[in-house]
């Protein structure tokens, strides 16, 4: 279970600069809070119960 985070912009810095972004720091404090939104939507969907669930059969089609 992903534990609860907050983003800072210096670990936003770090994150771009590892993903080859050259991005200011007022773009990042753009993008901060969708980061923020979808940190939590991952940690709510790690909550869906899936015990009970068959897993899928994947058909390649060719």
């Amino acid at each position: 279970m992903l534990p609860p985070m907050e983003i800072s912009l210096d670990t936003l810095k770090r994150m771009s600069r590892l993903a080859g972004f050259d991005w200011s720091d007022a773009e990042l404090e753009a993008i901060r809070p969708a980061v923020a939104r979808m940190l939590d939507l991952l940690a709510r969907l790690e909550q869906v119960p899936l015990a009970n669930v068959e897993p899928t059969t994947q058909y390649r089609v060719l």
